[in-house]
């Protein structure tokens, strides 16, 4: 009969290290991906010809890029886990649920979705390389 008996410490403790790492490289790796949904969301966003009004408020053209945000949500993270909304600050250009899904009397003109699935490969690669990059620091 043979009893064969191994040392495996080395190893878990490298592997609790890279769980460490990768925990904490969680938001900056989420962020680079946001920044990317972000730049592509307000690329595509419609910007009209001139002014337009609502009520008493005047809209210059470009008011819905402008309103476009990414935002850390805090209450849906976790640790190892970062979640970012990209979204229009509603506040300033309420029309933008117009335009993303079309009204009985003007047809969709959306932006959000169609920037999160141009973008979504260029987002994970750039969160990729973050953790990357985090792991192979000593």
């Amino acid at each position: 009969m043979m009893h064969a008996s191994m040392d495996l410490s080395g190893i878990t403790a490298k592997l609790n290290r890279l769980a460490r790492i990768v925990k904490g490289a969680a938001r900056p790796a989420a962020q680079a991906g946001a920044e990317v949904f972000y730049r592509e969301v307000r690329a595509r966003v419609p910007v009209s010809a001139k002014p337009h009004k609502s009520g008493k408020k005047t809209y210059t053209p470009g008011s819905l890029q402008r309103a476009v945000y990414q935002a850390y949500a805090d209450g849906e993270s976790t640790p190892g886990r970062a979640v970012y909304r990209i979204s229009w600050n509603k506040s300033h250009a309420f029309y933008g649920k117009f335009l993303e899904h079309g009204t009985v009397k003007m047809a969709a003109k959306p932006f959000l979705r169609p920037g999160y699935d141009s973008a979504r490969s260029r987002a994970i690669s750039a969160a990729q390389k973050v953790l990357a990059g985090s792991v192979r620091k000593p």
